[in-house]
């Protein structure tokens, strides 16, 4: 089942859509391509939300349980793993992201994904 954002109260001949949102029970007045906005990207099936969240990171790849980071994340990334999330596509990532200094940085800047960059943030910021 997808997670649902609004309840739909009526929608006018004009196209205009009445919703309420489930979470923060806010009315709204929105067109037809500003539902639409509330799914690109899709939003989590189970919470909502759209650019990451406990279940997937924000490329949309399903978060691994904790049973799996114990089983299948090489032991100096098990801490952050747990704290932050990983997929099984940002153990690739990792390998990516080098230390210098005490600093994370990117191996190759020309092909890093906005997830790997994020990974190295949240890596910087956990130190």
């Amino acid at each position: 089942m997808v997670f649902q954002r609004f309840d739909f109260l009526s929608k006018s001949p004009s196209g205009l859509s009445y919703v309420r949102e489930r979470r923060l029970g806010v009315t709204r007045v929105l067109t037809e391509s500003e539902l639409a906005d509330f799914n690109d990207p899709l939003p989590c099936a189970e919470c909502g939300e759209q650019f990451g969240c406990e279940h997937f990171n924000c490329a949309g790849e399903p978060l691994m349980s904790e049973t799996e980071i114990e089983a299948d994340v090489p032991h100096d990334w098990v801490s952050f793993a747990k704290d932050y999330g990983v997929s099984r596509a940002d153990l690739a990532r990792l390998q990516r992201i080098e230390c210098v200094d005490g600093e994370y940085r990117m191996a190759d800047h020309d092909t890093a994904d906005m997830r790997t960059l994020e990974l190295m943030l949240l890596l910087n910021e956990a130190r």
